[in-house]
């Protein structure tokens, strides 16, 4: 509750400061009042070609045959320091901002630290790599293997408090791209009060039953839907979505071509 009070205070006096009208003022804004905002154009197609360049390299210093001969992998640890996800035909490149200095000074964007440290008082950023493909990416290290079930796929809250999570876009995304879809204003409902607690309960070890607070059960999800705008976010290449993790959000699943997104975890 002190969390929520102090939030609250803090997000009205940073829009008053800024202004509604300036770009970091207008995020906030976005982000107090649906729980996800997008910030246009946050980086040029020269940049966002760049970034895209040095991410799809990463995929060279894998284990191509370890990785392409398994069809899901939760957190496998290469000696380079890099940790590798997979499902399917998604993969995820954790850990990248350690990995070298380019991705180093990426993670230490001074806008977006900035907004994290307004949001949520601290800063203390991780970036992950994320291609998703229709099975026609062509790397030794990528299946060819498609299915429906993604990484995130299930509606679910990740966080108790307050906290962000930016996903820049390294290619326009589509619906047919598998965007993140989020329940607007659902940060703000009651009936997910209950998700909150159990997301806290279970960070300082106790036990909540059956009952996870991340995953929504069916009766969430239909309350979600009877009362919720479902978004989902496309965007252009170049933009950085950002996402409260109080929000219900869950990712869809692409259809066709590929999704290039590098996570910024605040």
């Amino acid at each position: 509750i002190l969390d929520e009070i102090f939030w609250t205070l803090r997000m009205k006096i940073s829009i008053i400061f800024f202004g509604k009208k300036s770009e970091i003022g207008r995020v906030l804004d976005k982000l107090n009042t649906d729980g996800y905002a997008i910030f246009e154009k946050y980086y040029n197609d020269e940049q966002i070609d760049k970034i895209k360049n040095e991410c799809t390299k990463l995929l060279d210093v894998l284990p191509a045959q370890k990785i392409n001969s398994q069809e899901k992998i939760e957190n496998l640890v290469l000696s380079n320091g890099l940790v590798v996800e997979k499902l399917k035909e998604s993969i995820k490149i954790k850990g990248l901002n350690k990995f070298n200095s380019f991705f180093d000074n990426i993670s230490k964007n001074v806008k977006i630290n900035k907004i994290s440290n307004i949001y949520q008082l601290t800063s203390s950023p991780v970036l992950i790599y994320n291609l998703v493909h229709d099975g026609k990416y062509s790397h030794p290290a990528v299946s060819s293997d498609t299915g429906k079930i993604m990484i995130a796929g299930q509606p679910h809250i990740d966080m108790s408090t307050h906290t962000l999570r930016c996903a820049l876009a390294l290619e326009n995304v589509y619906e047919h791209s598998g965007p993140t879809i989020v329940f607007r204003k659902s940060m703000k409902m009651k009936k997910l009060k209950k998700n909150y607690i159990n997301i806290l309960l279970e960070t300082f070890g106790f036990t909540t039953r059956n009952e996870s607070g991340h995953n929504l059960n069916n009766e969430d999800i239909k309350y979600l839907e009877e009362n919720s705008e479902k978004i989902k976010i496309v965007c252009k290449k170049g933009d950085l979505v950002l996402i409260d993790l109080k929000t219900a959000h869950y990712q869809s699943t692409l259809s066709k071509g590929q999704r290039h997104i590098l996570w910024h975890y605040c």
